[in-house]
């Protein structure tokens, strides 16, 4: 998924205001926002699967806290 993609799409959306019929900007502000949650969605996996790569990163700050 690519930022840049969404972007395109927006502009298309604007560009059609006053052009398309309401259905049809619906169905495409539909469709970007689709696309900007398919692209978060991946953005939280793959920070998952990093983080599950290394467990050892997660718990790096435990041994840095000081003990009292």
């Amino acid at each position: 998924m690519n930022p840049t993609i969404l972007l395109q799409k927006l502009i298309a959306i604007e560009r059609s205001v006053g052009v398309a019929t309401p259905n049809a900007l619906r169905s495409s502000l539909q469709e970007a926002q689709d696309y900007l949650l398919q692209m978060q969605r991946e953005s939280m996996e793959g920070s998952w699967k990093a983080a599950g790569q290394d467990p050892a990163k997660r718990f790096f700050l435990l041994g840095e806290l000081p003990r009292f």
